[in-house]
């Protein structure tokens, strides 16, 4: 669960090191006032956050054609794509290569430079970085690349953001189709929980309808004793 709890680590950690005076997020492994210490010498933190760190005091970029936010997020993938866990393996795989083909697929609409921030250094981040055709050469191995070349090719915005979320959320609901309530289903329901969370910001709507959608979900799956009754939605 602490690899999912990172992502706040790494908003806080850069927003802490380029002095943006963002409200700092309680949502991460480390408290914002311990990160705060470790950046004048790191020693509890994990080894990336660390090794980013030293890079940014030093001067001395290791992915210096990368913005600082991607190129924390590359080291942070190599962190997760090393986990034993089949389950967080196979969705930060997926979220890292659905990142990777809607930044080609944007700056193509805009006829801008993509080869330097791709993030990765597998070699599927190779392939997608070198790539020209229409479908980064990956529908074989990819069949959900169709599905995104049709999002993207949509005008309206909040149309198309929902419909990636939607992806994701299908995405999950793929992994945990022999999963019942095991570890990799909580690990699901804190994923969607942040997506519910981004939409009420967006579409209260949306935030809504999700939510809504995650409770039939859990409903359907497991029987609840009467007191725990969700099936109005207020308990």
């Amino acid at each position: 669960m602490e690899l999912l709890f990172l992502s706040g680590d790494n908003k806080n950690l850069l927003s802490l090191l380029l002095k943006e005076n963002n409200p700092l997020s309680p949502d991460g492994v480390y408290l914002p006032e311990v990160l705060a210490e470790e950046i004048k010498e790191p020693v509890l933190i994990r080894p990336y956050l660390k090794q980013f760190i030293e890079s940014f005091s030093a001067e001395t970029r290791l992915f210096p054609n990368l913005s600082y936010e991607n190129e924390l997020l590359t080291l942070w993938y190599e962190e997760l794509l090393g986990t034993r866990n089949e389950f967080l393996r196979d969705w930060f795989t997926f979220e890292l290569n659905l990142k990777n083909v809607m930044l080609v697929l944007s700056a193509r609409k805009s006829t801008i430079p993509w080869e330097n921030q791709i993030i990765g250094t597998n070699p599927v981040a190779d392939i997608i970085r070198k790539s020209n055709a229409r479908d980064l050469g990956l529908s074989a191995e990819w069949p959900w690349i169709e599905k995104v070349l049709q999002i993207m090719d949509t005008e309206d915005i909040l149309a198309r953001e929902k419909a990636i979320d939607l992806l994701r959320w299908n995405y999950l609901d793929e992994l945990n189709t022999f999963n019942y309530f095991t570890v990799e289903v909580l690990m699901a329901y804190y994923l969607k929980l942040g997506i519910i969370e981004r939409w009420l910001g967006l579409d209260y709507a949306t935030g809504e309808e999700m939510f809504r959608k995650m409770l039939g979900d859990l409903q359907n799956s497991y029987e609840f004793p009467n007191e725990f009754s969700i099936k109005d939605g207020k308990k």
